[in-house]
């Protein structure tokens, strides 16, 4: 018996519990092209939807706020709550506590009225940006949030020492702080680096932490040791308590001006590994919300528990590191095509995912992403073809050390894993599969030592902006996490960040899709859901369209 099929017969009979669930897919949503006023009166060219939802309205006198709500995880990023200590995965809290710079909204746009930047305008050439802010934002320890504390929170997400997702992102577009003109407390100008027609989307929270606003004063006073120890931020929440690896624990401001007061006093975020005893917590009471897999939910949703999906809002793939060097088994694109010819994806739809995704092709685009080649089409499975560009490749059984994980938004992480080594294990590669956490193997791709080594992520769908911004970090060889250094790859980049309209953008976008599609850059499996599992307490929940955050703030919302 081949041995992806013995870890298939598992995975069957909870696949069988899924049967009756029906996936939609959801649209993804691109930036739309506008006019906007500059500080002069005349007319600007810029990128960016201009916002339609509403200013947040104070507390009904109807709504009774609730003492607690409790959401359990597998993880929470570093847990560490300042703007450049944090990555991607730990923004669902981190906007609890902060404020962004530029806002966005749960349908995945620039928001005028959801930050504390209530405009702005960029010049034709796209060189130079003016933002105005609020007047009314106050720290949780009562000072204002000026101009001076964006500028101070942009320089220390791009700093050298930042470990914020997208830094190298902001970095390449803001080179140096002294870009950053305060001209009064609400006013700031940005001189980019290079043309930014996206500028405004680097420095908003759609993606990570990096628009997230930190206070100056505060943070000089104590310093960044202590600061990440009592954090303060301007968000609807206040830092309260935490033990890493085990809680955090925030607590309401009242009439905070982004929800008015939200609707639980306290907010308490559990880290829980192991999804059966996440479940067992949910059932017994002792929380409100935990992420699920999409195995599990059919059941919990038949127990009387709620799900609520984001649906086909992720792409699953492992990555080939470190491909540049001399000793790499992936510098040789017959073994790149050889891995991903050899996994069967409608099996590990059906089998790890009950039937919940749907094969993908290119990671880091969800088929639904917006800047892709609909013409082209997943790659079959074909171990046959997969063993015959093995033996034509220079590999010569090294080994091959997968790392496995659960995350929140794949809590199957290591079933997956176990599959995707028993597939390619049938074609002859010699696998070892590595336990660990996914903070550890993040170290190990920041570092770069993952020589013959690999890892999986889901990455999310975006906006339009938000892949410009990711391709240079997960892709370019300047990347802070690049697996690869292709000079072509860096090219169709550049590209496409030099591009200001939404359709040279999107054309570049299709260009750097269609190259990698040909050179196998990622071994790409599956357009995935994200669910999550709640009690009765939560009655109704817009997992929105942000990265990275799948609507937490909703659920405080009054």
């Amino acid at each position: 018996m081949s041995r992806h099929r013995f870890f298939g017969i598992p995975f069957l009979i909870a696949a069988l519990t899924s049967l009756m669930l029906v996936v939609a897919v959801a649209c993804g949503s691109s930036s739309e092209s506008e006019t906007t006023q500059d500080s002069s009166g005349e007319a600007s060219a810029t990128s960016v939807p201009v916002a339609t939802s509403a200013p947040a309205a104070s507390v009904p006198a109807s709504v009774t706020r609730q003492e607690k709500l409790t959401i359990a995880i597998t993880d929470m990023g570093n847990e560490t709550p300042t703007v450049w200590q944090e990555y991607a995965f730990g923004k669902a809290y981190m906007r609890f506590l902060y404020d962004a710079f530029t806002g966005t909204n749960d349908a995945g746009e620039v928001d005028k009225t959801t930050g504390a930047a209530i405009d702005w305008s960029m010049s034709a050439d796209a060189m130079d940006w003016t933002f105005t802010l609020r007047d009314d934002i106050k720290f949780h320890n009562g000072d204002p949030l000026t101009a001076e504390d964006v500028k101070f929170s942009i320089a220390l997400t791009s700093s050298e020492d930042s470990v914020a997702s997208y830094a190298g992102t902001v970095r390449a577009a803001i080179a140096d702080p002294d870009q950053i003109t305060v001209v009064s407390p609400t006013e700031l100008q940005i001189h980019a680096s290079k043309p930014s027609g996206f500028l405004n989307w680097f420095i908003s929270d759609i993606q990570g932490v990096e628009g997230l606003i930190q206070p100056k004063n505060y943070t000089e006073s104590v310093g960044n040791d202590e600061f990440a120890k009592s954090p303060i931020g301007s968000g609807p929440y206040k830092f309260v308590d935490q033990r890493k690896g085990d809680f955090m624990e925030m607590e309401a401001m009242d009439d905070h001006w982004r929800n008015g007061g939200s609707k639980f006093k306290t907010v308490l975020w559990r880290i829980i590994p192991e999804e059966s005893t996440r479940i067992a917590a949910l059932k017994a009471g002792e929380v409100d919300v935990i992420s699920v897999s999409r195995e599990r939910a059919p059941q919990l949703r038949e127990d009387g528990l709620n799900i609520f999906s984001k649906e086909g809002a992720s792409v699953m793939g492992l990555y080939f590191h470190e491909q540049w060097r001399d000793d790499s088994i992936w510098k040789d694109i017959n073994v790149r095509e050889a891995f991903n010819l050899a996994i069967n994806r409608e099996e590990i739809c059906e089998f790890v995912f009950a039937g919940q995704c749907t094969p993908a092709k290119v990671y880091p685009w969800p088929d639904i992403a917006p800047g892709t080649d609909k013409s082209l089409t997943p790659l079959p499975f074909d171990p046959v073809r997969a063993k015959e560009l093995l033996d034509a490749s220079d590999y010569n059984g090294e080994e091959l050390a997968i790392r496995s994980y659960p995350r929140a938004d794949v809590p199957e992480g290591p079933r997956f894993i176990e599959a995707v080594a028993a597939y390619l294990t049938d074609i002859g590669v010699n696998v070892k599969i590595i336990p660990t956490e996914y903070a550890s193997y993040r170290k190990e791709r920041l570092a770069h030592t993952l020589d013959n080594g690999s890892g999986y992520l889901a990455a999310p769908n975006r906006p339009l902006a938000g892949f410009v911004g990711l391709m240079r970090v997960l892709n370019h060889s300047t990347g802070t996490f690049t697996s690869t250094h292709d000079p072509e790859i860096d090219r169709l980049i550049e590209a496409l960040e030099a591009g200001v309209s939404p359709a040279d953008v999107e054309a570049a976008s299709i260009a750097l899709y269609q190259y990698m599609y040909s050179q196998f850059s990622h071994l790409t499996c599956c357009n995935m859901n994200i669910s999550y599992a709640t009690n009765d307490r939560i009655e109704s929940w817009d997992l929105g369209k942000r990265v990275w955050d799948d609507g937490f703030s909703n659920l405080v919302q009054p």
